[in-house]
């Protein structure tokens, strides 16, 4: 499967947008991705483990909920990351 990024998130994975994972779930496929790529577990992780609420997650632009996380992923999958922005 693939992870697309864009935005504040590139800066943590050497600006790479695409980066392929192979893991059966988005879970494993999290968690996968932040060990290839240490410097997303604090940004994309609460200090339960959970992702954090500032992102949203889209299986191939369909939007998932922490309770699909054990969704299946296929190889030809994608998962986008989006942040929100907040600012004043």
């Amino acid at each position: 499967m693939r992870f697309h990024f864009s935005g504040t998130l590139l800066r943590f994975t050497d600006y790479r947008q695409d980066l392929d994972i192979d893991a059966p779930t988005v879970d494993a496929a999290l968690k996968a991705l932040v060990v290839e790529n240490p410097a997303l577990q604090p940004v994309l992780f609460d200090g339960k483990g959970r992702v954090r609420s500032a992102h949203r997650l889209f299986v191939n632009g369909d939007p998932i909920g922490e309770a699909d996380l054990q969704k299946a992923l296929k190889p030809e999958d994608t998962l986008d990351i989006i942040t929100a922005i907040a600012g004043g």
